[in-house]
């Protein structure tokens, strides 16, 4: 009788562990929202920079790659701004590169598609001149800083097709944050004082219709 108790806490014992041993999740591949680089020309000071394509956040992403190295190489670093963990590309050519990482056991593959800069301006003004032509080659315009010393000026713009300009801000030659002017509609009319010798006024512009929303960013930086 002993015995047949004892085998049965045993088995009781058993049967517990097993209930309340934690359960061991597979790994996943998961393929992430797809995502699209500018490539600038070689005569923009933006040319070669990394363009970050997606966050992981507090992980830093491991085994990372690109499919096609040619078109884009990859890394990981953290966000200036955020300081999350991300993922960057620095476009070389047009075309379509697979980026694949690991956050912990899970598997990721990333699709980003490098397509080349074109000016998203139907029309851009600064006190009155047309400067819209400066940006069909190239995502700089370049001004003179002794023209526009401690003047303010307004800047006006129409957009072209899709696009939209979301958010706008003048910065010093190292990055500092002078103002933050935030959004920027089509017919608004943005007033600045130019303050800084190489300070520049910043475009982030998204075409909003596009499935894959790209972004232009353009600069008018006072040399």
């Amino acid at each position: 009788m002993k015995k047949t108790v004892k085998r049965l806490l045993v088995l009781l014992l058993a049967v517990s562990m097993t209930m309340v041993a934690p359960v061991r999740a597979d790994a996943k591949t998961i393929t992430d929202t797809t995502q699209v680089a500018i490539l600038y020309p070689k005569s923009s000071p933006t040319y070669g920079d990394k363009q970050l394509v997606q966050y992981t956040k507090k992980v830093k992403a491991q085994s990372v790659k690109s499919s096609k190295k040619s078109v884009a190489a990859v890394s990981v670093g953290k966000d200036s701004g955020s300081k999350e963990y991300a993922i960057y590309v620095v476009p070389k050519k047009t075309g379509t590169t697979t980026v694949t990482y690991k956050l912990g056991k899970d598997k990721h593959k990333l699709k980003v598609i490098v397509r080349k800069y074109v000016n998203p301006f139907k029309k851009i003004t600064i006190n009155g001149k047309n400067i819209t032509s400066k940006f069909n080659k190239t995502n700089v315009c370049n001004l003179s800083y002794k023209q526009y010393k401690g003047k303010k000026v307004t800047i006006t713009y129409k957009k072209k097709g899709n696009w939209k300009i979301m958010h706008a801000d003048y910065f010093t030659k190292s990055d500092k944050l002078i103002k933050c002017h935030g959004t920027i509609l089509p017919g608004d009319k943005k007033t600045i004082k130019i303050t800084k010798k190489n300070s520049k006024l910043y475009f982030w512009i998204p075409d909003t219709m596009d499935k894959y929303e790209p972004a232009e960013e353009c600069t008018i930086l006072f040399k």
